[in-house]
């Protein structure tokens, strides 16, 4: 088995980046990790290899749960 999970958690952890877990797919491992005004999904699949998003964006905070439906009903 291929240690690319560890691999990249290491490396998050080096650069002392917050991350998180999940498995939602049977064949791959997630991370979801964040920084200030990045976010990266991550996905280790099974045989080693490395797939990733990056999601760059403001961190403004809006307030009110009329501009949280707003936001949801956009796409």
């Amino acid at each position: 088995m291929s240690n690319a999970l560890f691999d990249v958690m290491k490396l998050l952890e080096e650069k002392r980046i917050h991350f998180f877990i999940a498995r939602n797919n049977p064949n791959t491992v997630d991370i979801f990790a964040t920084m200030v005004e990045k976010r990266i999904e991550i996905y280790v699949n099974e045989d080693g290899t490395i797939d990733f998003s990056v999601f760059r964006g403001s961190e403004d905070v809006t307030t009110g749960l009329d501009a949280l439906i707003e936001i949801l009903d956009e796409d």
